[in-house]
């Protein structure tokens, strides 16, 4: 890696950090202002406890978790903050090489006296700095304002969750880097890196509505942890840490073979 070429990366990748940044914060905002409506609320339980088994089963809604603050952030806010992180860095990702075919860059880059893997692993260190910075945003002020709602909280516990939701990130991220060199353009990688995100969510949102569903679900790295479990003291297991490490350095290193074979004209 060179630092040259991870600046020119962070560059050219600022106006999508800021976006993902503004977006993230905002939303943990919103989805945290409506907490006192949810949790420990009889009413509110009542009333969800009121909706068909069948619905509550298919879009994964356990009552049990509005009772407590950590319930609430696990199956309410934690979900669409990585959501949110996770299309903005598998975008990043996907769009690695694109982008530079796309600013008409590709050519003066790839003939710079740095290797392919060179200029891969840079853009990638980037984007994982990139990311992290929002994660860590984000997660600040999810403490920040956890603790100034007067709600009880085991730290331990979600920053376990903080942690495997981090791992996810860089599980999808490992997609978008297989993919990069075969992505026609930046505004495709935008398409195929947030929907890889997407869809990985709504298979594990909606793996209980049917049989085929539950099935599907397998593929999404969603089905690695369940977020309510771990807010309760349940551990990350060897497979969430196998498969997510996995899929992001097995993404990354195929990315780099397909591009050093790949004409970038």
């Amino acid at each position: 890696m060179k630092w040259n070429l991870i600046s020119h990366e962070l560059r050219q990748n600022r106006r999508g950090f800021y976006t993902c940044l503004m977006i993230t914060l905002i939303f943990i905002v919103m989805l945290l202002g409506k907490a006192d409506a949810f949790v420990d609320n009889p009413e509110m339980e009542k009333l969800i406890q009121g909706m068909p088994d069948g619905l509550l089963k298919a879009f994964g809604i356990q009552v049990e978790s509005f009772r407590t603050f950590e319930g609430y952030l696990a199956t309410q806010v934690f979900p669409y903050f990585i959501v949110i992180v996770s299309s903005f860095a598998a975008a990043w990702a996907a769009g690695s090489i694109a982008k530079e075919r796309d600013r008409g860059t590709g050519e003066y880059l790839f003939t710079l006296p740095y290797s392919r893997f060179m200029i891969f692993s840079s853009k990638a260190a980037a984007h994982l700095l990139h990311m992290t910075l929002v994660f860590l945003c984000g997660s600040l002020l999810l403490f920040l304002l956890a603790q100034s709602s007067g709600h009880m909280m085991r730290p331990t516990d979600m920053f376990r969750l903080l942690f495997a939701g981090y791992l996810l990130v860089l599980s999808l991220m490992g997609i978008g880097y297989a993919l990069t060199s075969w992505v026609a353009s930046d505004r495709t990688a935008v398409s195929v890196g947030a929907g890889i995100a997407v869809l990985a969510f709504l298979l594990n949102l909606l793996a209980g509505s049917s049989e085929m569903m539950q099935k599907l679900s397998a593929l999404s790295p969603y089905r690695l942890f369940d977020a309510f479990d771990i807010v309760k003291g349940e551990s990350l297991t060897v497979a969430c840490w196998i498969v997510t490490l996995g899929l992001y350095a097995v993404g990354t290193a195929a990315g780099v073979f397909i591009l050093k074979r790949r004409d970038i004209g």
